[in-house]
């Protein structure tokens, strides 16, 4: 069973933006580039780079560096103080170490991520075991993070935000090209969840056509949010080999928060293994969620909790994507692996007045060496 979930497991995960090759020395470096164009005049530009090397004895150590380089004009930068498109880059860096034994794996990673307005520093760890003659894994994660929020212009506004989070997921081989998985998340976010730049509109005033000193209306006020969210998830997984070239996979993910969203989240994906070394998937994902209990698309009075957060908003979306991934092999050991990948979605906002739906396009490719 242990060679079935070597050789078509692994279609049963989301290809990530950065593909995974691995040879027994364990050495591999890879880049991806990531960019999303929007409807509501923002652009996302993300670079990747990724190498990963033994450090000991069934001992990996990986490390990954990542920056976000956005342009935007969208309803929420013209509901700030800013009245022109701003241009930000995050860059953050990552590394793990991954032990491996006969059955357990152990992972200890740490993230630090930097922007002008923003300074995150966080840790992860996991443990997964397999069992019952490896057709059972269990797995465990822990994560948190300490965050230290400013604001661009204001070199004396300066907040706290921390996030602790885990999850434990449960994966179970139910027959001969049959896998099932469930897991459940549990998160807790505190401090200033807020964003500093968003305002709101109280009354029948508009923060995108005041004439105060700043741009703004006298009645738009600073988004104030609860100190605290609760985030709660559990999904359930199924793939099914439907031939040795064809599986099938489709998901379901249920959310809910003490801020009152709730959210149903349903994924469906199939996979075609051309050959040995090409694979050809077509996925689709549909979302839906209410709104926080605060949120309201006017709100008449100055209230404890206000937003202008579309996120926070009743809201769907669709996302349709195609991935072609292809292994380039020079020798036995050297290979190079590709993933190309092309998305559309469209999010459809049934009571934010100022943005009733937006479109997405998202073009990500990957490159994996194994030297």
């Amino acid at each position: 069973m242990r060679r079935w979930k070597t050789k078509y497991g692994w279609l049963a995960l989301a290809l990530c933006s950065l593909a995974q090759a691995r040879t027994a020395a364990g050495q591999e470096a890879g880049a991806a580039l990531y960019v999303r164009s929007e409807s509501d005049d923002t652009v996302v530009i993300a670079p990747r780079a990724r190498a990963q090397t033994p450090a000991l004895a069934d001992t990996k150590f990986t490390a990954v560096y990542a920056a976000d380089i956005w342009t935007s004009a969208s309803i929420d930068i013209r509901t700030s103080a800013s009245r022109v498109p701003v241009t930000e880059q995050r860059d953050e860096l990552d590394f793990s170490l991954d032990h491996d034994w006969e059955d357990v794996t152990l992972t200890a990673a740490y993230r630090f991520s930097h922007e002008p307005d923003y300074v995150s520093n966080g840790g992860s760890g996991g443990f997964s075991y397999d069992f019952a003659v490896n057709n059972s894994t269990i797995a465990l994660g822990v994560s948190g993070s300490s965050d230290q929020v400013g604001r661009a212009g204001d070199p004396s506004f300066s907040q706290a935000s921390s996030t602790l989070g885990g999850r434990v997921s449960f994966t179970q081989v139910l027959g001969v090209g049959t896998l099932g998985q469930v897991m459940y998340e549990l998160s807790r976010a505190g401090g200033y969840l807020a964003s500093p730049y968003r305002r709101v509109a109280i009354g029948e005033g508009s923060c995108t056509s005041g004439t105060g000193e700043d741009g703004l209306s006298e009645l738009c006020v600073a988004e104030v949010v609860p100190d605290e969210r609760l985030r709660h998830a559990a999904g359930v997984e199924l793939r099914q080999l439907i031939s040795d070239a064809w599986s099938f996979g489709a998901a379901y993910r249920f959310y809910t928060d003490s801020w009152g969203v709730l959210s149903h989240t349903a994924r469906a994906e199939l996979v075609f293994l051309a050959d040995a070394d090409t694979i050809l998937a077509a996925r689709y994902r549909f979302y839906i969620q209410g709104p926080a209990d605060f949120y309201q698309a006017h709100y008449p009075e100055p209230a404890p909790y206000v937003t202008s957060d579309k996120e926070l908003s009743p809201l769907s979306s669709h996302r349709a994507a195609l991935e072609f991934d292809r292994t380039w092999r020079f020798d036995a050991d050297r290979k190079l692996s590709t993933v190309v990948s092309l998305a559309a979605l469209f999010y459809q906002y049934t009571d934010f007045p100022p943005l009733s739906s937006m479109n997405a396009f998202e073009f990500n490719v990957a490159m994996v060496f194994v030297p």
